[in-house]
C-alpha cells in the first residue's frame, strides 16, 4: 500500500463467497489488521480467502473502550486496517460509525470499498421501480415502540426492513397488525444462496407462503400504496 494511517471500510459477502472484489481481497491481504464483529465470524471469513491477518473486535458490547484502542495503532503506530462486518457493506445497523467519524477527526484517511449489499441485492431482484425508497433497517424491538414506529410509516415509499432471521413470523405478525393484512409486500429470502427466492403478495398471503419455511436471512420490502406509484 502507499501509505500509512488508512481505515478501509470494506464490503464483504453476503452469503455467496465469490461476491467480493478484486480490490477487497487486495486490501484484506495487505493491511495491517481486520476489525470485525466476531471472532469466529471474521476468521471464517479470512481463512476460506486463505488470509491470515490480527483480529481487533469491534462490536455493540465493546465499541466505548475498543474505539480508542483502534485509533492508537492507527495513529500511534501508523498502520492501516480494513473493517468488515460480519456480511455485506459494513456501517448499516452495524457497530463502527463511531470509530469513522473519530478517524475524520484525526486526519486518518477513510476509504470506502463497496460491494455484496443485502439492501442493494434485494431491491435490485424486487422487480419495483426504484425510483424512491426508504431504508429503515431494524424496528424497535419493544413491541410498544415498533407498533408506533410502524403505525408512523409512509404510504409513498417503498420501505427495506432488515430483521433477524428467525423472527420473520413475528415480524409479518406485527405488519399485520398495524398496516393491515392487504398491504403488498416482498420477502428476499437468502440472497445470493442456492435457495435464494423471492416472496410476492400481501402480508396475509406473504404468512401463508413463509409458513414452515427454513431459518435464513431475508430482507423485507413493504411496497407503496399502488395509487402513490407514478403513472406511466
Amino acid at each position: 500500500m502507499s501509505s500509512k494511517n488508512k481505515l478501509y471500510v470494506v464490503a464483504t459477502p453476503i452469503g455467496n463467497y465469490e461476491d467480493i472484489t478484486l480490490r477487497a481481497l487486495r486490501v484484506l491481504k495487505d493491511v495491517d489488521f481486520v476489525i470485525c464483529e466476531e471472532r469466529k465470524m471474521g476468521s471464517k471469513l479470512l481463512r476460506h480467502y486463505e488470509i491470515k491477518k490480527d483480529l481487533e473486535l469491534l462490536n455493540e458490547h465493546n465499541e466505548e473502550e475498543q474505539t480508542p484502542r483502534i485509533l492508537e495503532r492507527l495513529m500511534m503506530r501508523g498502520e492501516n486496517a480494513a473493517l468488515i462486518s460480519d456480511a455485506g457493506a459494513p456501517l448499516f445497523a452495524d457497530p463502527g460509525n463511531s470509530l469513522v467519524m473519530r478517524c475524520h477527526q484525526s486526519g486518518i484517511t477513510v476509504v470506502p470499498l463497496p460491494g455484496a449489499s443485502s439492501l442493494m441485492a434485494a431491491l435490485m431482484g424486487s422487480g419495483i421501480a426504484i425510483d424512491k425508497f426508504l431504508y429503515y433497517g431494524f424496528l424497535p424491538a419493544n413491541k410498544d415502540l415498533r407498533k408506533q414506529a410502524m403505525r408512523k410509516l409512509p404510504n409513498d415509499y417503498d420501505i427495506v426492513f432488515l430483521e433477524a432471521p428467525y423472527r420473520l413470523k413475528q415480524l409479518l405478525s406485527a405488519f399485520k397488525q398495524n398496516v393491515g393484512g392487504k398491504r403488498e409486500a416482498i420477502i428476499a429470502y437468502k440472497l445470493t444462496m442456492p435457495q435464494e427466492k423471492f416472496f410476492w403478495g400481501t402480508i396475509d398471503e406473504l404468512i401463508k407462503m413463509t409458513e414452515g419455511l427454513a431459518k435464513g436471512e431475508f430482507v423485507f420490502i413493504l411496497k407503496r400504496t399502488e395509487r402513490n406509484y407514478r403513472r406511466k
